[in-house]
């Protein structure tokens, strides 16, 4: 009897539930159902960049200019982001081997490329059929910093200009003799837009690096280099070599004293190599604005600017868009006079 009872309050009470309310209730449970991915995505997009360890790959040996720019901006992102920050070097190939391996990785902003110039924007034009595109396959993140070539001599020259380099090469009726650490580097293409501005010859004398080359210039058996400026500075410093002019678009705080190429007359003979970050293509954006913040932060540090023109760089924030403006134009530069002086590598 009990029982029945309570059935027969359960059925009362059914029916005084509003059924026309159920339609809005199914509604609003299967909106409700369709945020729930939405929802659970929230968390991981508000995750800060990184949550794992980050890879710098640096294509060329340990102990160089871009090795050490490397191992400065690893230590200060790695204490910025609170995360592991590995430099790697992966070498061969002049960068092509490293620059393959972070165009192969995945786009997340875990593995990055530290690029000199000549790798972004030579190497397209004299490695035309490499297995992978530079131009594509990889996407610009942000400058690390900049350094001027510096135009040496011998001190044994008796020119202390360029003007005078140019005259007493003209008298000598004789092409001049220029070194390089090889064909194809930004030495070698400085030296190349000299000749073309200045409208002189010029014979190439490629050397297996800088340091020999160096070593030649300082013993008159070659006539100018067009070096770096950390390889150049102590020999100048030294006395060994003088400086007649830098390829920049303003003096260096290095070189204070020593003109531009276009205060001694020649406009465009401008050649500032670089090293840059570059990432995976599809990268993100938000990833590629999040890194280039970092790094641009850096450059405003007081310690690792200082650090950075010790190294005789000058640090210079270039985000995404400016950098790939950069060398877009550097491209077709670079290119343009590997093509004119049929510039080949062995």
């Amino acid at each position: 009897m009990r029982r029945g009872r309570e059935i027969d309050r359960e059925n009362r009470l059914a029916s005084r539930v509003d059924w026309r309310s159920i339609p809005s209730m199914l509604r609003m449970t299967r909106r409700a159902v369709l945020a729930l991915p939405a929802l659970a995505a929230l968390p991981a997009m508000a995750q800060p960049f990184p949550q794992r360890p980050v890879r710098l790959v640096a294509p060329f040996a340990a102990g160089a200019s871009l090795d050490a720019t490397s191992r400065l901006f690893a230590r200060f992102l790695e204490a910025r982001w609170g995360q592991s920050v590995v430099v790697e070097n992966r070498t061969g190939a002049a960068g092509n081997i490293g620059a393959e391996f972070v165009a192969r990785a995945a786009p997340d902003g875990l593995t990055l490329l530290v690029a000199p110039t000549g790798l972004m924007t030579v190497n397209p034009s004299l490695y035309p059929s490499l297995a992978f595109s530079i131009e594509n396959d990889l996407t610009p993140v942000a400058m690390l910093g900049s350094l001027p070539n510096v135009m040496v001599v011998p001190t044994s020259t008796a020119a202390n200009s360029v003007a005078e380099f140019l005259a007493a090469m003209r008298a000598a009726g004789r092409p001049i003799l220029y070194g390089s650490p090889g064909a194809g580097s930004l030495v070698h293409l400085s030296a190349e837009l000299f000749l073309r501005e200045a409208n002189i010859a010029g014979t190439h004398v490629p050397y297996r690096g800088s340091a020999p080359a160096l070593v030649d210039l300082a013993a008159g058996r070659i006539d100018v280099m067009f070096e770096n400026q950390p390889g150049a500075l102590p020999l100048v410093r030294d006395g060994r070599l003088k400086a007649l002019a830098v390829t920049a678009p303003r003096r260096s705080a290095a070189l204070p004293e020593v003109p531009t190429t276009a205060e001694a007359g020649l406009p465009g003979v401008v050649a500032v190599p670089w090293f840059a970050l570059f990432a995976p293509a599809r990268t993100p954006p938000e990833i590629l604005e999040k890194i280039a913040a970092d790094v641009a932060a850096g450059q405003q540090d007081p310690g690792l600017r200082a650090a950075l023109e010790a190294l005789g760089l000058t640090p210079e924030v270039l985000g995404p868009a400016q950098l790939q403006a950069l060398v877009t134009r550097e491209r077709a530069l670079f290119g343009g006079i590997v093509r004119a002086a049929n510039i080949r590598v062995e």
